[in-house]
């Protein structure tokens, strides 16, 4: 026999129907959301509808409500499991050079040929990215190729 659906929740936006189904989905609790796309395509209709209605199964409703009231409560808290692997952080693109006229670090890479591109969107109608892969010191205005 199909487990029946229980509303449990119903939200104005869809935004915040999709964040609280995150959560729950976070505490491992399977639930649905219905009459999001009529909501989403014309907001007005959501008074009509009844809004975004965050369902579960029924078996699954006790727990369902009692996170939800934890988290409107604001004592919910989210503990990652340790064997969880974080991405790691973002690393910029250092180039590891100086100018050789002045010595100085500020400097950055040109990685377009200006006059190529130029001259091609207006022969053209659209650019052609030649690489040129050239440094220009910010400082003294210096530019060269690293061999």
């Amino acid at each position: 026999m199909p487990e029946r659906l229980v509303t449990i929740a119903a939200f104005n936006e869809p935004t915040e129907a999709h964040i609280m189904k995150g959560r729950l989905e976070a505490e491992g609790i399977l639930c649905f959301l219905s009459d999001e796309h009529i909501v989403g395509a014309q907001p007005f209709y959501s008074v009509a509808v009844g809004g975004v209605k965050l369902k579960v199964t029924e078996q699954d409703e006790e727990d369902a409500r009692a996170v939800m009231a934890r988290i409107q409560s604001g004592n919910s808290e989210f503990l990652l499991d340790d064997n969880i692997e974080l991405a790691p952080p973002m690393q910029e693109h250092v180039i590891a050079t100086t100018c050789p006229k002045c010595n100085s670090d500020h400097i950055a890479e040109e990685k377009y040929n200006k006059t190529v591109f130029s001259l091609s969107y207006l022969l053209f109608g659209f650019p052609l990215p030649f690489l040129s892969h050239k440094y220009r010191c910010y400082n003294c205005g210096h530019t060269w190729k690293i061999k």
